[in-house]
């Protein structure tokens, strides 16, 4: 029987906290190729593997497979294909097809997006918002950011979705917070509602205008809100 679509289950993008051994928010970043395919992929015979292995290599079909046919076609059979692991192994870990994906995603989301730390707050907000529009306009970044805007009647998802993104956000205003050490920001400046701002204006392109990021926009955002976060003193 052909699964539902994985974008009406998948409420908040959020991985399961069903598995205690993988870790949630920024820090459970998983860069992309880390693990490279299983001996035996592409319909070859599934090979054994536990733990931090196992998760590297199927987050890593996951993407693949959203990359190549969009995440409303991915079925938990085809990533188990492509990783080269049992399609058992996949259920055991992680459960659910959504919550596979959340996982995915999430940890594409931190590797594909680092925090930039440069010595100044305008280049680190510059090159955060560019790489973040750059990375929403990718299939699986669009699919982490769409996904976010479906509701959500599993609380155990919601939780962990919600500690994702308040994890992530704390992490993204540090950049505010350095600037602020440094006398380039002002003293009262709320740094989530910077953060906010920009990366809603990156969301609000993907989930409802439906069109492409314009050129310089993401440098035309962050010169707006230096004018208004700047140090009064500064010249």
């Amino acid at each position: 029987m052909r699964n539902a679509s994985p974008l009406a289950i998948i409420g908040g993008m959020a991985p399961s906290s069903a598995s205690p051994e993988r870790p949630t928010g920024a820090s459970a970043s998983v860069p992309a190729s880390t693990s490279g395919p299983a001996s035996g992929s592409g319909g070859g015979r599934p090979v054994a593997v536990r733990g931090a292995r196992l998760r590297a290599r199927v987050l890593d079909a996951a993407i693949a497979r959203i990359e190549q046919v969009g995440i409303n076609e991915v079925r938990m059979a085809d990533i188990a294909e492509a990783a080269g692991v049992h399609e058992t192994s996949l259920y055991r870990r992680w459960k659910t097809l959504p919550r596979l994906l959340i996982d995915a995603l999430i940890s594409r989301t931190g590797a594909e997006v680092p925090i930039p730390d440069t010595g100044s707050v305008r280049r680190d907000l510059e090159l955060l918002t560019a790489e973040l529009a750059r990375f929403a306009q990718s299939p699986a970044g669009a699919a982490l950011i769409r996904g976010t805007v479906v509701a959500d009647t599993d609380p155990e998802v919601e939780a962990v979705r919600r500690e994702f993104w308040l994890r992530r956000l704390s992490a993204v205003e540090v950049i505010v917070e350095r600037g602020r050490e440094r006398g380039e920001v002002d003293p009262g400046v709320d740094s989530r509602l910077v953060v906010l701002s920009l990366g809603g204006l990156i969301h609000l392109y993907v989930t409802h205008l439906g069109t492409e990021i314009p050129p310089g926009l993401t440098d035309q955002a962050v010169a707006l809100a230096l004018h208004g976060i700047a140090a009064k003193n500064r010249s």
